[in-house]
């Protein structure tokens, strides 16, 4: 399949100002984040699959983008996830990396701005349990030996009886239920954290509303002034931006409307070097109180038997649908290309300069200073450009003209040539000159010396899950039904024909119902299937 490859004009709509005059003045309005998880206890490798929300006084926020993020106690970052926000909703999954420590974490779920604006309505928060088999959790003398009380069992249940719950009651404002498997590690499950109860203090940051995608924000110490920063997001399809550093060295990208991408390269105009240059996670920075109650995990020889079996339960996969949707072009003025060639149409040759040379009447080829450059036709007053033009290879712009003269072009599939002047923001460019390989991976030409990469991710793909699949077993019979979660809703639906598993053990029903003020309660009720 072809690779994509678009050039990206960078909008940047006055973000860093706006922010600023609006928090300023005022006239930001506040968003109210939240979210649901059907369950508190995890394995590494599995998914935590995650239910948001996120309102602007009553309507659908204008944000693109909600954070998820684990913290430790030492409130340090784990790890996190971006999550497209479609009319206000988020639906995805935060999976569990196999190098997360066991441990109780807080799982915290924002936007880039919505922190800043109110902690309280800004930062919806919960704690979760992280098993992981290969790494125990750290010891801790203060949290003692103590066992979680055994809360009290309303009803048993037979292996595959239809289980009856009664309902909580009318309650006013939404409500979220779920029924799963009951967390013995963490008291007071599916509680929501109130910041102001957690939190010492939280870093200010200028304002960066994401309201048509992900914001990358770069830091260059003593960046050169007035000089083009190149930045190039690679994934299923490859785009370039540009732009030029403020005075601080902030440099801010709007990725606008593409999503799917892993890897980020950043260069300077000219190749140069940009020692101590950073990506900065669009995170927020936070300090626990000191009498904040951050629970500890503690397991006993006592605890394996019913984690092992636990552990083979999390292996069974729920049933979901990851959909890569069209990447949206709405902030993107691309070129469109006087010549395109698919290379596969014509001889193969072993270096660029005998591809353009032999069928590319519209670039030549000069040597200059004993190095090869490109002089493309200017076919607008019919003459010759006099510099190189913009050289692209899957997008990632490529300034060593002679070495990619002699570079074997067998894993390139097409060359796109613009025979005319390329504006890009502040800069005019002598034509374009660009490259798409077959896997969009540079058709293995090799990452300039100066250029840094990055593993930076973009947002995950859209996720379509039917939750009624919780209530009853897979009928394909090749996994034993070993659910820990029964029910999962957050549309004020009661859960009805729940089929209990062959997994024995205590099970909870919880509703958490939030007011129009956004304070939450959470009420509680316990069942058991027998073995």
């Amino acid at each position: 399949m072809m690779t994509r490859v678009r050039i990206f004009l960078v909008l940047f709509l006055g973000l860093t100002s706006c922010g600023v005059s609006m928090a300023r003045q005022g006239e930001v309005k506040k968003e109210s984040v939240s979210f649901s998880i059907p369950k508190t206890l995890y394995f590494t490798g599995e998914k935590i699959w995650i239910a948001a929300a996120v309102s602007l006084e009553g309507s659908p926020t204008t944000s693109q983008v909600l954070y998820a993020e684990l913290v430790d106690r030492k409130s340090a970052s784990v790890a996190y996830i971006k999550m497209p926000l479609i009319q206000g909703k988020a639906f995805n999954y935060f999976q569990l990396a196999a190098d997360v420590p066991s441990d109780q974490y807080l799982l915290r779920v924002y936007t880039r701005i919505s922190p800043y604006l109110d902690q309280e309505l800004g930062i919806a928060q919960q704690f979760v349990t992280v098993i992981n088999p290969s790494i125990p959790p750290a010891t801790n003398a203060d949290a003692g030996q103590a066992q979680l009380s055994t809360p009290s069992v309303l009803q048993s249940f037979s292996k595959n009886q239809t289980i009856t719950l009664a309902d909580p009651g009318a309650a006013t404002g939404a409500r979220t239920m779920g029924v799963s498997l009951a967390n013995p590690f963490l008291a007071a499950e599916q509680e929501p954290i109130v910041s102001s109860s957690a939190y010492e203090s939280l870093e200010n940051r200028v304002l960066v509303p994401e309201l048509f995608g992900h914001i990358v924000e770069v830091n260059i110490p003593n960046p050169r002034m007035n000089s083009t920063y190149f930045l190039s997001v690679h994934g299923t399809q490859s785009a370039l931006f540009t732009d030029m550093p403020e005075a601080d060295g902030r440099l801010l990208v709007d990725i606008g409307g593409l999503k799917h991408w892993d890897r980020m390269i950043i260069q300077l105009e000219d190749g140069a070097e940009m020692p101590g240059i950073e990506v900065v996670r669009p995170l927020i920075k936070t300090q626990f109180k000191a009498g904040f109650d951050f629970p500890y995990l503690t397991l006993r020889d006592t605890d394996l038997p019913k984690l092992e079996k636990l552990l083979k339960a999390a292996t069974v996969e729920s049933y979901y649908q990851e959909e890569y949707l069209n990447d949206s072009m709405a902030v993107v003025t691309g070129f469109v290309e006087d010549h395109a060639y698919n290379l596969d149409d014509y001889t193969r040759f072993e270096d660029v300069e005998t591809v353009l040379r032999e069928y590319v009447p519209s670039v030549m080829v000069r040597s200059t200073d004993k190095k090869k450059e490109f002089r493309l036709v200017n076919e607008a007053v019919k003459g010759l450009f006099d510099t190189n033009p913009l050289i692209l290879v899957d997008a990632m712009p490529v300034f060593d003209s002679d070495l990619l003269a002699s570079f074997n072009p067998k894993f390139m599939q097409k060359l796109e040539v613009l025979n005319r002047e390329f504006y890009l923001n502040q800069r005019t460019y002598a034509g374009v000159l660009s490259w798409s390989s077959y896997d969009n991976n540079f058709g293995l030409f090799p990452l300039a010396p100066n250029a840094r990469f990055f593993d930076y991710y973009g947002l995950q793909p859209k996720i379509v899950m039917d939750r009624n699949q919780f209530t009853q077993p897979s009928q394909d019979g090749k996994y034993p039904d070993w659910r820990t979660v029964l029910f999962w809703n957050d549309e004020e639906q009661n859960p009805a024909g729940i089929q209990a598993p062959d997994l024995d053990g205590l099970f909870l029903f919880w509703v958490r119902t939030t007011d129009a003020s956004g304070q939450a309660k959470v009420s509680r009720s316990y069942f058991s299937v027998l073995p």
